[in-house]
């Protein structure tokens, strides 16, 4: 169950915006939150917003990285956000989903790995520490449109630091 901080209680009832869906424009933000506002929901899921796949996704398609985060992508994060808030819809946010670590970032044997880097995420130093780079960019990033770091923002209800990684599911059969 959850619970509001002055123990009121609260039910999510919501959607999942994945891939380019959770960085829209800001006109379509407008009208997304509105209309998802309309309908009840109170809570967005935003998800696989590092997948290479998604145009646009999180990470500056200029560096051949996933260091860097994009400005553009990082507008539209904040304005969806500010525009959800502003309708009393709460953020679910996903780090890591499918992020596809390359070469550049300095990630031995990058190519072997599966999206998101399932299971070695959670052990390899080197991931380790650039998941950490990447939550510390993105979260203490300051959001023009809510005036807060999302780190302070009390509009994200649930984060997920690593999305549905399990030592069990990934094991093969012999």
């Amino acid at each position: 169950r959850f619970v509001f901080e002055d123990g009121t209680p609260v039910r999510f009832f919501g959607v999942n915006l994945s891939g380019p869906s959770a960085l829209p424009s800001h006109e379509q933000a407008k009208l997304l939150a509105h209309r998802l506002a309309q309908m009840g929901c109170n809570i967005v899921r935003l998800h696989h917003l590092d997948a290479p796949s998604a145009k646009p996704n999180i990470f500056d398609p200029t560096f051949d990285d996933t260091q860097h985060l994009s400005p553009d992508s990082l507008d539209r994060l904040d304005y969806l956000i500010a525009q959800l808030k502003q309708r009393g819809i709460y953020v679910y946010l996903d780090l890591l989903v499918s992020r596809a670590f390359t070469a550049e970032d300095k990630v031995v044997a990058s190519r072997q790995l599966r999206r998101g880097a399932k299971i070695a995420s959670e052990y390899n130093p080197r991931l380790i520490e650039l998941q950490k780079r990447y939550a510390r960019d993105l979260l203490t990033h300051y959001n023009p449109y809510t005036r807060r770091r999302l780190i302070n923002e009390p509009a994200i209800a649930l984060m997920e630091i690593v999305n549905e990684s399990s030592l069990i599911r990934s094991v093969r059969k012999l």
